[in-house]
């Protein structure tokens, strides 16, 4: 995991070896009791998952959340 950002804006970068282990995360106990909570901290987070090698730069990372990202709005 990998996370950077400043005020209101934060970014994380996580990697997983298969899919069905990035869904389990998702739906486990933290994470999901920290998105129910979502509203309480944020007014949107933006979500994109793709397969790559290793973890691309953030400004690429950045670019495609705004440009690929599935949005939440709250």
């Amino acid at each position: 995991m990998k996370n950077t950002g400043f005020g209101i804006d934060h970014y994380t970068m996580s990697h997983w070896n298969s899919e069905e282990e990035r869904n389990a995360f998702y739906r486990s106990g933290a994470h999901a009791n920290g998105m129910k909570k979502s509203a309480d901290l944020a007014t949107e987070i933006r979500t994109y998952s793709y397969e790559a090698e290793k973890y691309p730069d953030w400004k690429t990372a950045k670019a495609l959340l705004l440009e690929k990202g599935k949005v939440m709005r709250f």
